[in-house]
């Protein structure tokens, strides 16, 4: 936790700031990854745990604009995967400009049909569109910020994305999302550094505080 509590760079000794210092420097990025037991492979999910490191280290903001896509054989196998690809690329400040998945169950075979087009057409958008632009408010039937088809419900008749915490409402063809909502999810910067400083930070003095009680309760249990 020194790279919270301190301010320093992360003590393990790998090729973790190499990586970050390649992405902080792109202007966009595209993230493909297949699609390992419903969500994404180890090594992104690796890379997703260091979250900590991250938001000191791309600055607290979100300007810089990105792709994810992910790769399954089988549709209804796949729930999580667009909801964690796009919570790393939200940990990391950008804004997902399109999300989908390709599907193919042999190598190469996701080439086949319309995902090449697809492709074209997202990076096309990803070009294009330089500014960020705040979010409308909209039905969808999914997520606009992070593309999750996941949701909690919270009410009768009211759920929540679990990515971003963005509420919504479920209507007849999908889920009405305010503008007001989805411009200050979980993953604003805002909102972000209000977790790290006002929350993370104060958890450091509690449990100095509970110090003397936990090694304690450790004894007792033979820990």
């Amino acid at each position: 936790m020194e790279c919270v509590f301190k301010g320093r760079l992360c003590k393990l000794d790998d090729d973790l700031y190499k990586l970050l210092e390649k992405i902080r420097n792109a202007d966009a990025l595209l993230l493909i990854a297949p699609t390992y037991v419903l969500s994404v492979p180890g090594s992104l999910k690796l890379l997703l745990d260091r979250y900590l490191t991250m938001p000191a280290f791309f600055g607290y903001k979100q300007d810089k604009p990105a792709i994810s896509i992910g790769v399954a054989a089988l549709r209804d196998w796949h729930q999580f995967e667009l909801p964690m690809l796009n919570l790393m690329l939200l940990c990391m400040g950008f804004r997902v400009r399109d999300s989908f998945v390709a599907y193919g169950s042999g190598p190469g075979e996701v080439l086949i049909g319309d995902t090449t087009e697809k492709l074209k057409k997202s990076v096309d958008r990803l070009c294009k569109e330089k500014e960020i632009q705040s979010f409308e408010s909209q039905t969808s039937e999914h997520c606009p910020v992070d593309f999750s088809t996941v949701f909690e419900r919270i009410g009768e008749n009211t759920y929540r994305c679990p990515v971003c915490l963005t509420p919504c409402e479920q209507r007849k063809n999908g889920f009405y999302f305010k503008a007001d909502d989805l411009n200050n999810h979980r993953w604003i910067p805002e909102n972000v550094r209000e977790h790290f400083y006002n929350w993370i930070s104060k958890t450091k003095n509690r449990f100095k505080e509970n110090l003397r009680e936990i090694q304690k309760k450790k004894k007792e249990l033979g820990i």
